[in-house]
């Protein structure tokens, strides 16, 4: 009886500390991240969603992939990310500004102005629409001493 009872003891003290481990890697990761926005740190958000953009611009979807929070990677694989995502439109990023920063959560708010026009104007209607201009606000995440794009699923 007692040969269990030390199995059992063990097995509780080896998920109090992996417990207490998690815990403590949460409260580490969540304290690196900025406490305000300003400068580099604003600098280095805008550089990743400029980034992000110019693979979207380019329909690189295995290069915008790359810019999703590794917690996105670890469920969906770049094949998945890719359905779905092919777009017949000629991307311009003209803007990207952000909006609001919770350092608590470390998650930002960008708008990211966007112009649009078909790659291939297949009607005279599309052809007297012309160029578009859209504003997009997009979820940003810190971790791991990076910027990450929240892509939702």
């Amino acid at each position: 009886m007692s040969k269990l009872w030390n199995k059992k003891e063990f097995h509780t003290s080896k998920l109090l500390k992996a417990a207490i481990f998690s815990l403590l890697f949460g409260v580490i990761a969540g304290c690196s991240a900025p406490r305000e926005l300003v400068g580099s740190e604003k600098d280095q958000l805008i550089q990743r969603v400029t980034g992000r953009w110019q693979c979207l611009v380019q329909n690189d979807y295995v290069c915008a992939y790359n810019y999703t929070t590794p917690a996105y990677r670890n469920v969906f694989s770049q094949d998945l990310y890719k359905i779905g995502k092919g777009s017949m439109l000629e991307r311009r990023l003209t803007g990207a500004k952000v909006v609001n920063y919770d350092s608590d959560a470390a998650v930002a708010s960008v708008e990211v102005g966007v112009m649009s026009r078909p790659f291939k104007y297949t009607s005279s209607a599309s052809r007297k629409l012309g160029p578009r201009f859209t504003t997009i606000e997009e979820r940003w995440m810190w971790d791991g001493g990076k910027w990450w794009y929240h892509e939702l699923p």
